[in-house]
């Protein structure tokens, strides 16, 4: 198995001193001689014990220097986290140091484990979170969040990493999911825009996490948030309408994301933004995107639901998808200048989100997208095949093995050999024997890749979805978003990752 020591090797953070990285100077020669300074890196690593099945992991920690050798520490580090029990910390036989996480009672949840040590006299601190989740499948490590810039208060929603994992995709709001769904606890009116979860700004609105937010200027202060879109004429709001955006991150060296950049409507005062992204490699340094979007122009038509556009994009700036305005004369609004292609899909209208596509080679080959407006038993993933010009008429998997819960089947990602669903509590794989997609024979009996807690206590993981992969120096990484429950009732999604191992 291997460990996650590139995802958590990360430069020393020296609370006491104002340098980044400790220096140890190296002898070479005489008394007085000194060579190239060496710079000592701490590691903070997780995996996850399979047995006993109690969610426990072991946390290793370790010093290397910058030939990747492990070096001792000065003293015995210590370690940490905020919830559960830790043995003690053994020094093994390879030079690092172990010790087992075992959960609190309650289980499933955040688990922030920090190392402290001495290094060259300084005190360094190095913290990452592992995520417990009631079900891990055999094959699979331990659970962690996204480290960097992706994960604040508020919510982050509709994952997507490129399959490259050089960049990471989600959509963000400052408040709580609860403003947005119904409310687990519900108040008075779970639907009023002056709720306590709708009117409590959670997540930041500026950089550096969230350069360039629309909307910004609607969040006043820590607990008013205007919502209403008065550059479109749409003023108050009769419904919650926090500020929105789509934003992309880039990986950096240590396996964080970081440099966010947004994708955003001018003048649209942050009242929409594309959701759902698929995205992949041209192999130029530019990605195409397919997303789900609901025109605004479409309001009060019949076709006045999600459809799937695509869009070509050099990453890093930020990316302006047209230019919004209210027209008087006609009474609805305007976008000029956009910049999102609508896929041509045969068949019926109809709502199409959380949109998967499939490649072969570098043609689009397979379109999976879901329908999360209708009730749980009749939600299904459709599948939509590529001729070359458009795509055919979807066809459902409204067939067992799919949906025999009744929870309903949402966020699909295919990799060729398997689908990945949501399926109530649980991420479901679908393993795929390369018959015709619509032929229930075409797919094995689901295996549960991860299970959220069916009990909503706080600090509880009680939400899971969004699958999408990426590969990562020849490593797996399954992405995914969770929630955690708050004291207050509501929920706050975050971004997680776990490595295939």
């Amino acid at each position: 198995m291997k460990l996650l020591s590139e995802k958590f090797a990360v430069p020393l953070k020296v609370w006491l001193l104002a340098a980044a990285t400790i220096l140890v100077m190296s002898s070479c020669g005489g008394s007085g001689d000194s060579g190239d300074p060496i710079i000592l890196t701490p590691h903070l690593d997780f995996t996850r014990n399979t047995a006993p099945a109690d969610g426990s992991f072991k946390a290793i920690v370790w010093l290397s220097d910058d030939n990747g050798t492990i070096v001792d520490f000065a003293s015995a580090p210590a370690v940490t986290s905020t919830r559960g029990t830790f043995s003690a910390l053994v020094l093994r036989g390879d030079g690092k140091y172990e010790a087992t996480v075992t959960p609190d009672v309650q289980k499933t949840g955040e688990y922030e484990v920090t190392l402290a040590a001495t290094v060259s006299g300084s005190d360094v601190s190095v913290t990452h979170t592992a995520i417990v989740m009631e079900q891990v499948a055999s094959g699979w490590g331990q659970p962690f969040s996204v480290d960097g810039l992706v994960n604040t208060g508020g919510t982050q929603d509709s994952l997507a990493v490129s399959p490259d994992g050089q960049y990471l995709f989600l959509q963000y709001y400052p408040v709580t999911l609860s403003c947005i769904l119904a409310h687990i606890v519900a108040p008075s009116d779970p639907n009023d825009p002056n709720d306590l979860y709708c009117q409590t700004q959670l997540g930041p609105v500026s950089a550096p996490q969230r350069p360039n937010m629309p909307g910004a200027s609607r969040v006043t202060s820590a607990s008013s948030i205007h919502h209403g879109c008065p550059s479109l004429n749409y003023d108050p709001a009769l419904f919650p309408v926090p500020p929105i955006a789509l934003y992309g991150f880039h990986r950096q060296a240590d396996g964080s994301y970081a440099e966010p950049f947004v994708f955003m409507f001018t003048n649209n005062d942050g009242c929409f933004a594309p959701w759902g992204p698929s995205i992949k490699a041209n192999g130029d340094g530019t990605y195409r995107m397919f997303t789900a979007f609901n025109d605004p122009r479409d309001s009060g038509t019949a076709s006045d639901f999600a459809h799937i556009y695509d869009y070509n994009l050099s990453p890093g700036a930020t990316q302006t998808l047209g230019e919004t305005s209210y027209s008087v004369a006609l009474g609805k609004v305007q976008i000029g200048n956009f910049v999102l292609n609508k896929a041509t899909i045969a068949g019926t209208d109809g709502h199409r989100g959380n949109p998967h596509v499939y490649y072969s080679g570098s043609t689009p080959s397979l379109l999976f997208y879901d329908d999360e407006t209708q009730a749980s038993a009749n939600q299904y993933i459709h599948v939509a095949s590529w001729n070359g010009t458009s795509w055919n008429a979807p066809v459902a998997l409204d067939f067992p093995p799919f949906n025999t819960t009744g929870y309903g089947d949402t966020q699909p990602y295919f990799d060729g050999s398997q689908l990945i669903l949501r399926n109530g509590t649980r991420l479901l794989s679908y393993a795929y024997n390369g018959g015709g997609v619509s032929w229930a024979a075409s797919w094995d009996a689901p295996v549960t890749l991860l299970e959220s807690d069916a009990s909503a206590l706080p600090g509880k993981v009680i939400v899971v979805g969004e699958p999408t992969i990426a590969t990562i120096d020849g490593i797996e990484v399954l992405f995914f978003i969770y929630g955690i429950q708050q004291a207050d009732g509501s929920v706050n999604l975050r971004a997680g990752q776990v490595r295939k191992e």
